[in-house]
């Protein structure tokens, strides 16, 4: 029995890590009431504040490791929680947050955002990808290039950016339309794009989901 509880005790830090990472790159940015939620929602041993906190001190306080925690809140690499500036950034963004429901994916779904370079759905990006090598709208860009341009996207995306701003960056790396029909068609791909990314806003969900939850919250029971 002694060592059946030693051995948990050890895994346990690395089950904490695990989750850690996977809820940071699934939603940017956690409270860590909710993350302790998010863990006990999929584990039977409860997870407490006493357990979790020195895992998340010591994860934070690797400069290789992009998590950083701080008053209760915990991010991905994309909010340095020890700068000011972003630390208001994502507790602004963890206010928005907390107005909305949380995606809570199958245990085995969850995990699988362990890996930062995970994307779910992938459709949406592949399809823009194709688009842009077959119209050829930028000249001399190697496919490797492309697919980094159709990423860049789909990360602004889930940062709560504008078209506009996806626009701005297509300028920038030298995209070139021939007529408005191509405009409207690659605009249609990126706004198809936005509509099924997993955006840090929405806790997880894609806009087409957390609409169609919200719609169906407000229908009226009979």
């Amino acid at each position: 029995m002694a060592n059946k509880t030693t051995k948990t005790n050890q895994s346990r830090p690395i089950l904490i890590k695990k989750y850690a990472f996977s809820a940071i790159n699934l939603y940017g940015v956690i409270k860590l009431d909710d993350f302790i939620s998010v863990f006990n929602h999929y584990e039977n041993e409860t997870l407490t504040k006493e357990d979790v906190i020195p895992v998340l001190e010591l994860l934070s306080s690797i400069d290789e490791i992009d998590l950083s925690f701080r008053q209760n809140l915990i991010s991905n690499g994309e909010f340095l929680l020890e700068d000011n500036k972003d630390f208001k950034v994502a507790k602004d963004l963890s206010v928005i947050q907390s107005f909305k429901p949380r995606y809570l994916p199958a245990k085995e779904e969850f995990l699988k955002y362990e890996d930062v370079d995970y994307i779910e759905p992938m459709k949406p990006l592949i399809d823009l990808e194709k688009f842009i090598i077959t119209n050829k709208l930028v000249v001399n860009e190697k496919p490797d290039d492309i697919k980094y341009d159709v990423l860049e996207i789909h990360d602004q995306i889930v940062l709560g950016n504008r078209m506009s701003d996806y626009m701005k960056y297509i300028r920038q790396r030298g995209y070139e339309f021939k007529d408005e029909v191509q405009v409207n068609l690659f605009a249609g791909l990126v706004i198809n794009m936005h509509n099924q990314t997993r955006v840090y806003e929405n806790n997880g969900f894609t806009p087409i989901e957390l609409r169609e939850l919200l719609k169906d919250q407000e229908k009226p029971i009979n």
